[in-house]
């Protein structure tokens, strides 16, 4: 993925007497801060959708809420959500507001969005007037208005409204440090900074460029930096502590799901230029990035005001290239709005001169020319193999352009919700087991693992499946995103040709292995699995590492559970279980 070079700024020593012409630049710069915001609050409204992904969050809040704590169900301790930080303002925003968690959380991110593009514009407006005031051109910030992706994951319901935020905020504090170095709150910048963990495991590569940016803008002794590492890495630290005691794992359950160690390089390419072709973006980002050069080889500035600007566009680099290396991901996009929105944050507004009148007028013909009606292929109403158009998709799900609550969802899936309800209605505790249009397709008894739960109903919505389903009945996530052994699995056989995320589904025998009664052998009509592989699955299960898996989320919580899980979070975070049942006997039971 390109990136755009930042413009520089001018010497902090305000040198420009006041003149006439200063409160029109003024008002000028203004409007240029808050016309963009207003255009992406109304986009973002327009195009607010509540996604699947997005309802997933809302059943752990709900548990939280209901005095249950932090999983999807009561009775295995599961980390569904990649967000810590959104987690939690979800349970903050829902302890203090009416009505629908969904709707919340949609209008959360919007705002939450249109926010942190104030504070990113509004820090790119000081850097520039540094000098004095100028007139700016929203030059960066017609681009990223022009991406119909940007207003789609606004108000999904997911973390990326939060995400923009915070890398506003990092920017902020970033010109901030630059224009008042000797200004206090060292030690909250880093604080701040240290947040990208928990706002998503792979802002931590952002978290590190920015805390060295902030080093070297303040260049503070060793003593004081000591201290402001140890502020950025406390929450972190901390919140590590509690995640490897409580679910006994490093990482949330989607990131060992993806195998961030993963890479597939091929595909993350593929999945930028899905992104970034049809949209045309390599042209705006190459007319921005060559204004940026030209200006900084006329100006040769300090090095203490030309690695500002480069800051964001380096983290923009390295996320992107981290997103390419995993392979990308399955939504359309999503993975490298950060890298975008990095890489033109020192752009969003530029100096009015000759070239750069020229530069923005380039820019604005682009952004017409992408975001109509007249060109479609912008808004790509079809999916491909490399990704799908989750706001297409989820309208041709819901049949609504703007499914913002929690009930759109659950009435559109009406077979889905009868096959709950035939589960609760059931004369004993029984394993729902789905038909291929999500009707009931089986009733097996199920095994007493779950406590009084009387249904296990598996989710391969799991959203969906999180609001159909009561707090206290079970589910059983296929994709191994919330399911203590598919995120252990190895992958499927041709799983690379899979979305990541999508590459570990359960299979009916590890299903039937957790969830059946044991003294059923045999499931007539599932040739997939024999009786030698049920009780071979079985007898894994039962068996060394596997056994303690199972036992690190699934016993009671003390003290002594909460340290072994803690002091073993590095091996059961590095296990993986052969998808073979026999293979998995072997290993862990030492079955031949």
């Amino acid at each position: 993925m390109t990136t755009a070079t930042a413009i520089s700024a001018a010497p902090a020593e305000s040198t420009v007497p006041e003149s006439p012409r200063v409160p029109r630049a003024r008002w000028g710069n203004a409007l240029a801060v808050v016309l963009p915001v207003l255009a992406l609050a109304v986009l973002g409204w327009r195009h607010r959708a509540l996604t699947d992904d997005g309802t997933i969050f809302l059943r752990t809040v709900r548990q939280i809420l209901a005095g249950h704590g932090p999983t999807v169900n009561l009775s295995e301790r599961v980390e569904a959500d990649t967000s810590t930080l959104w987690q939690w303002l979800l349970v903050a925003f829902g302890a203090v507001t009416p009505g629908d968690l969904g709707f919340t959380a949609v209008l959360a991110g919007i705002l939450l969005t249109a926010a942190g593009f104030a504070v990113a514009l509004d820090a790119t407006r000081r850097l520039h007037t540094a000098a004095g005031p100028r007139h700016l051109l929203p030059a960066g910030a017609l681009v990223l208005l022009a991406v119909p992706v940007f207003w789609d994951f606004a108000g999904s319901g997911l973390d990326s409204g939060l995400g923009t935020f915070w890398l506003a905020g990092c920017w902020w504090l970033l010109v901030r440090a630059y224009r008042s170095p000797e200004a206090r709150g060292r030690a909250g910048y880093a604080v701040w900074a240290g947040l990208g963990f928990l706002v998503r495991p792979d802002y931590a590569i952002t978290t590190v460029v920015f805390l060295a940016g902030l080093w070297w803008v303040r260049r503070p002794r060793p003593r004081q930096a000591a201290g402001q590492l140890a502020a950025a890495l406390a929450l972190p630290a901390a919140y590590e502590v509690f995640r490897a005691g409580y679910y006994g794992l490093l990482v949330p359950m989607p990131g060992l799901t993806k195998e961030p160690g993963d890479s597939d390089p091929v595909r993350g390419l593929r999945y930028a230029a899905d992104f970034a072709g049809p949209l045309w973006l390599y042209v705006p980002l190459a007319l921005l990035g060559a204004l940026a050069v030209a200006h900084l080889l006329r100006s040769r500035p300090a090095p203490v005001r030309w690695v500002v600007p480069l800051v964001p566009v380096a983290a923009a680099a390295l996320h992107a290239g981290y997103v390419v290396r995993i392979g990308g991901d399955y939504m359309h996009g999503r993975m490298l709005l950060p890298a975008l929105f990095l890489a033109l944050v020192p752009v969003l507004l530029v100096p009015v001169r000759a070239g750069t009148i020229a530069v923005a007028a380039a820019t604005s013909v682009w952004a017409v020319a992408v975001v109509g009606p007249w060109h479609p292929a912008a808004y790509h109403a079809r999916d491909t193999t490399i990704s799908i158009r989750v706001r297409d998709s989820d309208i041709a799900l819901t049949g609504s352009p703007n499914a913002d609550h929690v009930a759109a969802w659950t009435a559109a899936f009406p077979k889905l919700r009868d096959a709950v309800a035939a589960g609760m209605a059931a004369d004993r505790p029984v394993l729902v087991r789905l038909a291929p249009d999500m009707s009931v397709g089986q009733l097996l008894p199920l095994g007493p693992g779950h406590g009084s739960s009387r249904v296990s109903f598996p989710g391969g919505f799991l959203g969906v499946t999180g609001a159909l389903v009561p707090l206290d009945q079970y589910i059983v996530e296929t994709w191994g995103l919330a399911n203590t052994v598919g995120a252990h699995l190895e992958y499927a056989p041709g799983a690379h040709r899979n979305w990541p995320g999508h590459r570990k589904p359960l299979g009916d025998v590890w299903l039937l292995a957790l969830e059946l009664d044991p003294s059923v052998t045999d499931v007539p009509g599932i040739a997939a699995v024999t009786p030698a592989s049920l009780a071979a699955a079985r007898h894994a299960l039962g068996c060394g590492d596997l056994r303690e898996l199972l036992a690190s989320v699934r016993e009671p919580l003390t003290a002594s559970r909460f340290l072994r899980n803690l002091t073993g979070a590095y091996h059961r975070t590095a296990l993986r279980i052969p998808r073979d049942p026999f293979a998995a006997e072997a290993k862990f039971c030492g079955a031949h």
